[in-house]
């Protein structure tokens, strides 16, 4: 019985296959729309995220030293000292370039200690080193892959030419830095002295929130990446309402098509349920119509979304998001599509259990 209701039910989209199609690609639109939103949220959650260190950063209250916007005197270093830190990094972070095409995320680094406050990956080449000669570089993975370049190749940094020493990967943000020595940068951007950030062990007398003379503040470090990715959540919140819409939308559009099709086949249906299908066999076919839309629409977005992804990224603040459809935003735009079916088959369901067999039999052609 259940399997002869089944084959009705798909035996009937078959037949109305127009229709099908057409309410597959409304529904497959939104699912579209939330597989993609996902995606991106996804991407920039992976590019900006940043591990607890243990480490604090020196900055201008206010700013975003790990980015940009932060500039601090040398004669900070003394300070953070007597505060009790045993550990002081100097760093320059900014980003330099004229549009989001040829920009770089720029790093200074000290060559004696750098590696102690940011461990990195090796991925060709070797890292920077004293005894180095001038204008060598390190670059992450990702600016190596948008450049095009790798070791032993040139790379242009404010106008001047560096050789890449070698290519490093962190998994965050720095993956599209640059990194060349202090003074170098210092130079470059005619700081002086002057540095971005300092880079301080938390717990020696400093703590997240205190301030130093001269409007200097302690923030932990890979915050300035939790602000800017929070600066992204109220689109996100406002993308997700869009899509709730457009999926409430979608549930009745189908809702409309499948009580269409089941008020053409309403003489039809009471037959069946003289011949001993009950009002839960019924349900089941308007649910297998449902279902087989919803499913097929699902498939249509998740193609449609795993190409858009492909071809379309985001480009900020000198690094590139890539969007990935991730195994959980499939999984949410499934369960979308099985909502859309079953509230899209409840409608026609519950219209029909209201009618008895003499008025349903009664219905002309």
């Amino acid at each position: 019985m259940i399997r002869s209701i089944v084959y009705l039910g798909l035996a009937e989209l078959a037949h109305r296959w127009r229709e099908s199609l057409l309410a597959a690609g409304v529904i497959g639109v939104t699912l579209l729309a939330v597989l993609v939103l996902n995606a991106y949220r996804r991407g920039l959650e992976d590019r900006y995220a940043f591990e607890a260190s243990g480490y604090l950063i020196a900055q201008q209250s206010g700013s975003m030293g790990e980015f940009k916007g932060s500039r601090l005197p040398a004669s900070t270093a003394a300070e953070l000292s007597a505060r009790g830190s045993s550990l002081i990094v100097p760093q320059i972070h900014t980003i330099i370039g004229t549009s989001p095409e040829n920009a770089i995320l720029l790093r200074g680094i000290p060559l004696d200690n750098y590696t102690q406050v940011e461990p990195f990956r090796l991925i060709a080449g070797r890292p920077l080193q004293n005894g180095d000669p001038a204008r060598r570089a390190m670059i992450g993975i990702g600016l190596a892959e948008a450049r095009d370049i790798g070791p032993g190749d040139p790379i242009t940094i404010r106008g001047r030419d560096f050789t890449v020493a070698g290519i490093f990967a962190v998994d965050t943000y720095a993956d599209f830095e640059a990194w060349i020595t202090l003074p170098e940068a210092q130079e470059l951007l005619g700081w002086n002295d002057d540095v971005s950030v300092f880079v301080v062990p938390a717990g020696e007398g400093l703590n997240p929130g205190d301030t130093l003379p001269g409007g200097v503040s302690l923030a932990p470090r890979g915050q300035s990446a939790a602000t800017l990715l929070a600066e992204w959540q109220p689109l996100f919140r406002l993308l997700g309402m869009v899509a709730l819409v457009l999926a409430l939308a979608t549930t009745l559009a189908l809702a409309n098509m499948l009580w269409r099709l089941a008020w053409l086949r309403r003489r039809q249906l009471a037959i069946l349920r003289s011949l001993g299908y009950g009002r839960a066999e019924l349900a089941l076919y308007l649910l297998v119509q449902g279902a087989a839309i919803s499913l097929f629409a699902f498939i249509l977005g998740l193609l449609g979304a795993l190409l858009f992804t492909n071809l379309a990224q985001i480009q900020a603040l000198g690094l590139t998001v890539k969007p990935a459809v991730s195994i959980a935003g499939a999984g949410l735009a499934l369960l979308l599509a099985v909502a859309i079916a079953l509230g899209a088959s409840a409608v026609p369901a519950w219209w029909l259990s209201r009618h008895n067999l003499l008025e349903l039999m009664r219905a002309e052609f």
